[in-house]
C-alpha cells in the first residue's frame, strides 16, 4: 500500500501544457524564460572558469545548506531585490523555489492548516497539501491577497502557513499593494502563523513593493527566491531567507537529498560575482513588459475575453467564459497549447486559462490569441 502522498500525486496541469506544449506550433503553456534571453554564452564561460579554478571540488558532493562562496554572493545581491538582511538572518541555498517549498513544508507541516491565495500556483502549493489536512482558499484581487478576508478567517481556523506570490503572480500576474504586505505582517504576529513569501519573479518585477520579509521583526517570513527567472532554470538554484532555528532546521533537512548541484552552485556565484544578474533585471523585466502589452491588445481586439492586465511577470489569467477543458482541446488540435487553470484555484475555475508570453514571438503571441478565440467560438457553437 502507498502513501497518502503517493496516492495524491497527479500529473500538474502545468506538466501536461508543457508536455503538449513541445508537440505544437504556439506554446502558451510553459513558464520557462524566453530561450532569446538565456545568457548561454556567459554561462558556458562561467563553467569553464570554475572548472579551471576549483578542479575536481567543483564536482564534489554540495553538502546541506549551500556553497559559502554561493551564500556570501547572495547575501550581496539581495539588497538589489529591495531586502536588507540583520545579523539574525540566513540564507539556505536550494534547488530552485520548488525544492524551498518542499523543504518548509517537510519542517513546519504535519496534518495542519494552511491558507493559500485563491488561485495559486499549483505546483509549489502541492508540496503543502498533501502535507496538510485543511487548505483555506483566500480571495485574490488586483492587490493580491484579501487580507481582511485572511483575517476574518483566521478568527475561526488558525493556518500554520501562509503562501503568497506577491509580486508577477503566477497564474493572476498581479502584485500584492504595500498595505497588504504591512498588514499580513502585522496579523502574523497577532494570529501566531507563519508566512512562505514566493518571490522567483522580483528580478524581473521592475518597480514593485518592498517584499513582506522587509516588514517582519519576528521572524514570522521566510523568503524564497530563485535565479531561475534570471538566469535559467535548469541551473536549479534557489534560495532561502529565514532567521535563526528555522534556517538551520531548513539546512538540515537538506542531508535528506544533497539536491542542489555543487558546480552548478558555483556558476551561479560567478555569475553573481561578475555582475550579470544585476544588469539583466532592467532589460529583462522591459523584455517581458513588452511581450505581456502584445498578449494583453490581441485579448483586448479579440473582444470575448475577461482578464485583468497583468502587472508584471510571465502570465496572464484569462477567463474564457466556456469550459477551458474543451476549448484546451480544441486549441491543440489547432496548434496551440496554454495551461487549464482549473488546478490552481481551490474553488472555481473552470472556465480560466493560464497565458504564458516566454516561449512565443510577438507573432506567434498574436497568433496564439486569434487561435483561442476561434477554439472558444467553436465550443461554444
Amino acid at each position: 500500500m502507498v502513501s497518502r502522498i503517493g496516492r495524491e500525486i497527479d500529473l500538474s496541469p502545468v506538466e501536461l501544457g508543457s508536455r503538449v506544449g513541445g508537440k505544437v506550433r504556439i506554446n502558451m503553456a510553459s513558464g520557462t524564460p524566453d530561450p532569446r534571453v538565456i545568457p548561454i554564452e556567459e554561462i558556458k564561460n562561467a563553467y569553464e572558469e570554475v572548472l579551471q579554478e576549483k578542479g575536481p571540488r567543483s564536482l564534489f558532493y554540495p553538502g546541506a545548506g549551500g556553497q559559502p562562496e554561493l551564500i556570501e554572493e547572495i547575501r550581496r545581491f539581495v539588497p538589489s531585490l529591495n531586502l536588507s538582511l540583520d545579523k539574525e538572518d540566513k540564507i539556505v541555498v536550494t534547488s530552485g523555489a520548488q525544492h524551498a517549498i518542499e523543504l518548509i513544508s517537510k519542517y513546519f507541516l504535519d496534518n495542519d492548516v494552511v491558507a493559500v491565495e485563491n488561485p495559486t500556483f499549483v505546483e509549489t502549493f502541492m508540496a503543502m497539501k498533501l502535507r496538510s489536512n485543511v487548505t483555506l482558499p483566500i480571495d485574490l484581487d488586483s492587490e493580491g491577497m484579501d487580507v481582511s478576508s485572511l483575517e476574518r478567517i483566521t478568527k475561526i481556523v488558525r493556518p500554520k502557513l501562509v503562501y503568497v506570490i506577491p509580486n508577477c503572480h503566477n497564474p493572476a500576474g498581479v502584485n500584492m499593494s504595500y498595505e497588504r504586505r504591512k498588514a499580513l505582517v502585522e496579523l502574523a504576529s497577532a494570529r501566531d502563523f507563519y508566512v512562505v513569501e514566493d518571490d522567483p519573479y522580483r528580478p524581473i518585477a521592475g518597480c514593485v513593493p518592498p517584499p513582506i520579509k522587509s516588514f517582519d521583526r519576528e521572524g514570522r517570513v521566510i523568503y524564497v527566491s530563485s535565479f531561475s527567472k534570471i538566469i535559467a532554470p535548469g541551473l536549479r538554484v534557489g534560495f532561502i531567507v529565514a532567521k535563526g532555528e528555522i534556517a538551520e532546521k531548513l539546512s538540515l533537512l537538506e542531508q535528506l537529498d544533497f539536491s542542489t548541484s555543487t558546480i552548478n552552485q558555483y556558476v551561479v556565484a560567478n555569475l553573481l560575482r561578475r555582475g550579470l544578474v544585476s544588469k539583466r533585471m532592467t532589460t529583462l523585466a522591459m523584455h517581458y513588459s513588452e511581450k505581456m502589452k502584445i498578449l494583453t491588445e490581441s485579448l483586448d481586439d479579440a473582444g470575448i475575453f475577461k482578464f485583468n492586465p497583468p502587472k508584471c511577470g510571465f502570465f496572464a489569467l484569462v477567463d474564457l467564459r466556456t469550459d477551458a477543458e474543451r476549448v484546451f482541446e480544441v486549441a491543440t488540435k489547432d496548434g496551440l497549447s496554454f495551461v487549464k487553470a482549473k488546478a490552481f484555484f481551490l474553488r472555481g475555475g473552470d472556465t480560466m486559462a493560464r497565458l504564458s508570453v516566454t516561449i512565443p514571438t510577438a507573432e506567434e503571441i498574436k497568433e496564439g490569441v486569434t487561435i483561442l478565440k476561434r477554439s472558444v467560438l467553436d465550443v461554444k457553437l
